[in-house]
């Protein structure tokens, strides 16, 4: 079967699973359960639409940067219904993440300008610190930082006014997501 996952199709499914951690869900735990049930409707129905959103799931998996060794006889599997090779699948996909080690010069130099204001009074150091310690204590849940940037007149688009972070910490994953930049940070404890 030929692969037919496009990248921006892989972004979407990654904003999609993203958004899984704000119903307090965990992308890794949810994309097992998903696999496994579009593996056994692909049995019943023979929809090849089944396999390919499979594969899709996998790559967007990939391209966070979450996929688990745990995992990997369920990809294999789909993957060889889908006539494909998990090696075959990945040279397709993207991936957009990258490892961190949990420091505050790591942490520091993910985050880009920020300066205190009214609307956040946090310094840098302050959120730098905000996130160590999360990170170190594995306080579960999700967190925004937000810097709004201030422009003389209405020279820059509205989008372009914040740089917004997300850090998600649950039982099997822990990551900071740029917003603004769509890149995600894996941290290693």
């Amino acid at each position: 079967m030929p692969i037919k996952i496009d990248r921006e199709s892989i972004l979407s499914m990654m904003y999609t699973l993203e958004m899984l951690s704000s119903r307090g869900l965990t992308v890794r735990g949810t994309v097992r359960k998903n696999l496994n049930w579009l593996k056994k409707w692909y049995s019943q129905e023979m929809d090849q639409e089944y396999l390919e959103l499979a594969l899709l799931q996998i790559c967007a998996l990939f391209g966070m940067g979450l996929i688990k060794k745990d995992d990997m006889t369920l990809y294999n599997e789909i993957c060889s219904l889908a006539d494909t090779s998990m090696e075959e699948l990945l040279e397709n996909c993207t991936c957009i993440s990258k490892r961190v080690k949990v420091s505050r010069q790591g942490i520091y130099s993910l985050i880009g300008k920020w300066m205190p204001g009214k609307k956040n009074p946090m310094k840098k150091s302050d959120v730098v610190e905000d996130i160590m310690d999360k990170l170190i204590n594995h306080r579960q849940g999700q967190y925004y930082y937000c810097y709004e940037r201030y422009y003389v007149g209405n020279k820059c688009p509205e989008t372009e006014k914040k740089n917004m972070y997300k850090l998600v910490i649950n039982q099997e994953e822990s990551y900071l997501f740029d917003l603004k930049q769509f890149r995600i940070y894996i941290f290693e404890l």
